[in-house]
């Protein structure tokens, strides 16, 4: 966090967000919150939800929108642990959008944000999160896929 982190008005709405546990903050001793820069999965959330803009956007990548995404899963592999429904933190109505089924792992993506902390935390690389984006090229639009991990 730069000079926009001295916005920062230590409500921890950042913390809760964050899908990976990658922002720590005792607003006690710290004067805003520490990333844990090997957790980050840089999906931006904590911007996002920031209510001042302490947190700035990277733009590490070209301006581009998100278009949507999917999660594919490959249950031939899953070992249906569930550390990927740990570490979802999206949960409507008390359901995680990764949940386990007959042992294995399945999302409702109709909750998923596609952040992919359930692909990040998977040991058996069984979960992809496929993010497509469009971009602005010379002659009109074109569409741009990202996977994640």
């Amino acid at each position: 966090m730069s000079k926009s982190g001295d916005l920062c008005i230590r409500c921890g709405t950042c913390v809760k967000v964050c899908p990976t546990d990658a922002i720590k903050f005792n607003p006690i001793i710290e004067k805003k919150p520490v990333v844990d820069i090997s957790k980050c999965i840089l999906c931006e959330l904590c911007a996002s939800h920031c209510p001042v803009g302490a947190i700035p956007v990277l733009n590490v990548l070209p301006a581009r929108e998100l278009k949507r995404w999917s999660v594919y899963i490959n249950r031939n592999i899953c070992i249906g642990c569930g550390l990927c429904v740990d570490a979802c933190k999206i949960t409507l109505k008390g359901d995680h959008a990764v949940y386990l089924k007959d042992g294995l792992a399945y999302v409702d993506e109709s909750k998923c944000i596609g952040c992919g902390a359930c692909a990040t935390t998977c040991p058996t690389d069984c979960i992809r999160v496929v993010k497509i984006y469009s971009t602005r090229k010379v002659a009109g639009y074109a569409s741009e896929a990202v996977v994640i991990p």
